[in-house]
């Protein structure tokens, strides 16, 4: 490798379980992470103390996705399909509505807009889900294309994009085909079909160039060319088999792979060379996130978080 494995700034270590997702909140006043566990409870950490703030139970599920809209509103997701709406009082948050999609796979909701967030369905669909209305607004449905639409199987992964101010939304499904959806228009423009499930798509606008990561040994490189064409390029073989998420840091010159052998995989977007391999886990990684503004507490202008399920979260300054 290029350099040496940095270590972790900080490990966050409790009776929390398997974690399935993580949420940073940052602010001025506070600067917390949300590690929601397989228990279905969410332990809040304050990073200032390294220690549990509070904690709250979502439901007895896993929470696959943690969403929130300024300082008003949370939104969890949990395995099973249900999503729930929280506000806040005073130190807590309040469940406000729980709505039932029907879902029972591993997808993972996103935010589409301030209003909208995209939520996998079942029978290959997704629904655009009004927060404001708190119903489904309309829906991307395979059934209704009249080609490359049969046996998709469950949806896997969502990944929204604007192009030429067109929204789009990247849907992969079971079967390993991965469809270009126009938002607006409720229709694919594009398929890619790749060797393996999708269990994570990633994807970079400055570089037009996304990642799938499957339960094999490889990560497959797409390109999205300015005429909505999908193309398959490259591939990037790993040590050992099985990548369960990928996400880009926000200055968008390196991805991080979690794979099921519990390493952290760090990429350059630009070259796409391995550039380090974390091994801090000891078993399959679930989530990464890098918080979007600078942590006060570690003085880094940008945390790196992963978790799984060997129930500890760990903190990176890949900046050092």
């Amino acid at each position: 490798m290029a350099i040496l494995p940095p270590d972790p700034i900080y490990l966050l270590r409790g009776d929390m379980g398997p974690v399935h997702s993580l949420l940073f909140r940052v602010s001025p006043y506070i600067e917390h992470l949300y590690a929601a566990a397989e228990s279905g409870k969410i332990h809040i950490w304050d990073l200032r103390r390294n220690k549990v703030f509070s904690k709250f139970i979502v439901g007895k599920n896993p929470c696959l996705n943690l969403h929130i809209i300024g300082d008003e509103r949370l939104i969890t997701q949990e395995k099973g399909g249900t999503v729930n709406l929280w506000n806040p009082s005073k130190a807590i948050w309040v469940q406000e509505k729980s709505i039932d999609t029907g879902y029972c796979g591993f997808c993972r909701s996103q935010m589409l807009s301030e209003d909208i967030l995209l939520v996998p369905l079942k029978e290959s669909s997704i629904g655009a889900f009004s927060l404001k209305t708190c119903s489904i607004e309309y829906k991307l449905e395979p059934s209704q294309l009249t080609e490359g639409a049969t046996n998709l199987g469950e949806v896997m992964t969502l990944k929204p994009i604007v192009l030429q101010d067109k929204e789009l939304v990247l849907i992969s499904y079971e079967s390993g085909d991965i469809a270009l959806w126009d938002i607006s228009a409720k229709k694919v423009i594009n398929w890619l079909k790749v060797e393996s499930c999708p269990m994570a798509v990633e994807f970079d606008m400055s570089h037009m160039r996304g990642i799938v990561g499957s339960p094999t040994e490889k990560l497959q490189v797409f390109d999205l060319s300015k005429t909505h064409v999908l193309s398959l390029k490259t591939t990037l073989t790993l040590k050992n088999p099985g990548t369960s998420v990928i996400t880009t840091r926000p200055d968008a010159k390196v991805f991080t792979a979690g794979g099921w052998d519990g390493r952290l995989r760090i990429f350059s977007w630009k070259t796409l060379r391995p550039l380090v391999v974390l091994d801090q886990h000891r078993a399959t990684i679930l989530d990464v996130v890098y918080s979007n503004s600078k942590v006060e507490a570690y003085d880094s202008k940008c945390v790196m978080a992963a978790a799984g399920k060997d129930g500890t979260v760990s903190l990176w300054n890949l900046y050092n």
